[in-house]
């Protein structure tokens, strides 16, 4: 029988900065404490063993001291006999003297007197074996006994070269060794509260390094996805942008912040120009469907009369001359038509024609004169009115037809027995020219369609190309004033006044 597993066997672990930063530096800083713990402690018991060391010494002086004083004052010789006669005596003085529990012994280590028989009763230790040996060598162990450390030292006396006799004494080194552990323990205390301080303020800060960087990681994973579907959202980057921080996170924060929004503007400029592209494959269609159908129509009536023509030849001279004259008439229009491609395609070609400097409001006022007899077809003025006088950089040629061509459909367009209005006003960097009529006016929505080729209208364009309009003027005139680095607009509204505003670089000197 198989039991359900209730834990995974694989704990996941994303090694971010933060923690990898965070680990790196906790082990660095534990690691650090250790080690210091390690050092200090070797020190304080070397300081110990040093001080204990010199402590002993000064007692063995003043224990040999103590033995030549004695036997001095008793008379006694220097031989062991001697010395076990003043061991009572030695013991209790050197005790008294040095606040030491003090044992006397002889050469070959057997106790003689001792002032607390309970501390010298055994030989526990190997300080007093290695004292009464051959060699005879000072020696003292550390024996610690309900939290008290106390130091076992034995020395032999010998005087003028002979041992008569053995000296231990136990000092308590309590006090020192309590000392050098709170040394070690405050070390570790303040060590640990500097690690866990350090540590809190390594998350910290870390935290205000990795924050940013785990929020560009996250946008730019959001921003791929987002590209692979043709959309952006800049919305998360206006924090990123708008970063108060001053170091290289927040320049590098801000400057992503920045290539988002280029990236975003290089996208919007990439689908206004698929649209852009859509939209001119559309009219390109509608170019070559008005083309197709304007040039047949004539045809097709050229086509007709001649067919009748020469079924009835001559016999009927009025219809001979009738349909002669509306063969001739067709000819011309498509002729005219024709000519107007050619002309359309060499203004959209690169070579440019010679401009020179003009003064427009004389260029202006000649072609409003030409104008006038058109006008007076129709009853209509043209009123000229110039505001800032002003020259251009331009080909002569090129905007008196831009100008004919706007006037022209100012009248045709316009009411009969109105008035044409032509407006000249320049500014700093530029000069203005507006062409305004009073008629039934153009939809807002149908403005654009108004400068592509062959565009038809279904109200009063079908009767103005029936007098020979073939709809590519104004597409005629928008090429060429963009060629001269201006713009035309029109506006306009239904039942109402429409007006065509021309704009053009004012002349500054070449």
């Amino acid at each position: 029988m198989k039991f359900p597993r209730l834990w995974p066997l694989r704990l996941s672990f994303k090694p971010t900065i933060r923690k990898k930063i965070v680990l790196w530096l906790s082990a660095f800083f534990l690691g650090m404490l250790i080690a210091m713990n390690l050092l200090i402690a070797r020190d304080v018991q070397s300081s110990n063993e040093e001080y204990i060391n010199d402590d002993l010494v000064m007692l063995k002086n003043n224990g040999l001291l103590y033995v030549r004083q004695n036997l001095v004052l008793e008379n006694l010789d220097n031989d062991e006999g001697s010395f076990a006669k003043i061991a009572v005596e030695l013991c209790e003085e050197i005790a008294a003297a040095t606040k030491n529990p003090t044992a006397a012994y002889t050469t070959d280590g057997r106790l003689i007197s001792s002032t607390d028989s309970s501390l010298f009763g055994a030989l526990r230790f190997e300080d007093l074996q290695r004292a009464k040996g051959e060699s005879g060598v000072p020696t003292f162990t550390l024996n610690t006994e309900g939290g008290n450390t106390y130091a076992y030292f034995s020395y032999p006396i010998a005087i003028e070269g002979k041992r008569i006799g053995l000296l231990r004494v136990v000092a308590d080194y309590s006090v020192l060794y309590w000392q050098g552990n709170n040394i070690i323990t405050s070390v570790s205390l303040i060590t640990l509260f500097i690690f866990a301080l350090t540590l809190l303020f390594a998350i910290l800060f870390t935290g205000s390094i990795s924050r940013p960087i785990s929020q560009l990681a996250r946008i730019s994973s959001e921003v791929e996805k987002e590209v692979e579907q043709s959309r952006l959202d800049i919305s998360h980057v206006v924090r990123l942008q708008r970063s108060p921080r001053k170091d290289e996170i927040g320049q590098l924060s801000r400057n992503y912040a920045n290539m988002i929004l280029k990236i975003d503007q290089q996208m919007k400029t990439i689908n206004t120009d698929k649209n852009e592209l859509r939209r001119l494959s559309e009219y390109t269609k509608e170019f070559y469907d008005s083309v197709t159908h304007e040039l047949k129509t004539p045809l097709t009536s050229i086509r007709g009369y001649a067919d009748i023509l020469e079924e009835n030849g001559f016999t009927d001279k009025e219809f001979f001359d009738k349909g002669i004259a509306y063969i001739r008439s067709e000819s011309d229009r498509m002729f005219q038509m024709v000519v107007r491609l050619l002309e359309m395609s060499r203004i959209s070609g690169i070579v440019e024609m010679p401009k020179e400097r003009l003064d427009l409001s004389e260029l202006l006022s000649q072609v409003c004169e030409g104008m006038q007899f058109k006008a007076d077809k129709y009853g209509s003025t043209i009123s000229l009115r110039v505001r800032h006088r002003a020259s251009v950089f331009a080909n002569g040629d090129q905007l008196r037809e831009v100008f004919i061509n706007l006037i022209d459909n100012a009248i045709k367009y316009g009411y009969p027995n109105s008035v044409i209005d032509v407006v000249m006003s320049s500014g700093r960097e530029a000069m203005y020219v507006a062409v305004s009529n009073q008629g039934e006016g153009v939809e807002e929505s149908e403005i654009p369609k108004l400068f592509v080729p062959f565009y038809r209208r279904k109200d009063r364009d079908e009767a103005a190309r029936e007098e020979g309009s073939s709809g590519l003027g104004l597409g005629i005139c928008k090429q060429i004033v963009e060629q001269h680095g201006g713009y035309i607009e029109m506006i306009s509204r239904r039942r109402g006044p429409t007006s065509v505003r021309v704009t053009l670089p004012a002349y500054r000197g070449i």
